[in-house]
């Protein structure tokens, strides 16, 4: 697990962040020369960088709200393989329909607000 330092080279106040799916490690307004040093998961990361002057921050609302749409996507996912299942299978199970068509409905409109 390393430690990972960034150092704003710019001429302007940044906001970055790493990303394993979602932002797990972020700072919004890093100064011009400033360094930053965070200790990150060995995992493969995706990192972003934002300026300050877009307005766009960091946060744990935005963390949620990708957690939250990728679960849904997964779990509609889910929900149709096993209503196809059911159907090839030729025994449809009554309540899988009314599980599924929401659950894919909600990944296919972006954003998963929970039950």
């Amino acid at each position: 697990m390393p430690d990972v330092t960034v150092i704003n080279d710019l001429s302007e106040d940044i906001h970055i962040a790493f990303f394993v799916g979602v932002p797990t490690n972020w700072k919004n307004h890093l100064k011009p020369g400033e360094r930053w040093t965070t200790h990150l998961a060995s995992l493969p990361l995706h990192f972003e960088a934002r300026s300050v002057t877009e307005g766009r921050e960091f946060s744990h609302d935005e963390s949620m709200e990708m957690f939250a749409t990728i679960g849904g996507a997964c779990a509609a996912g889910t929900a149709s393989v096993v209503s196809a299942g059911a159907l090839f299978a030729g025994e449809m199970v009554a309540g899988i329909p009314i599980v599924s068509g929401p659950l894919m409905a909600a990944a296919s409109a972006g954003e998963f607000r929970g039950f």
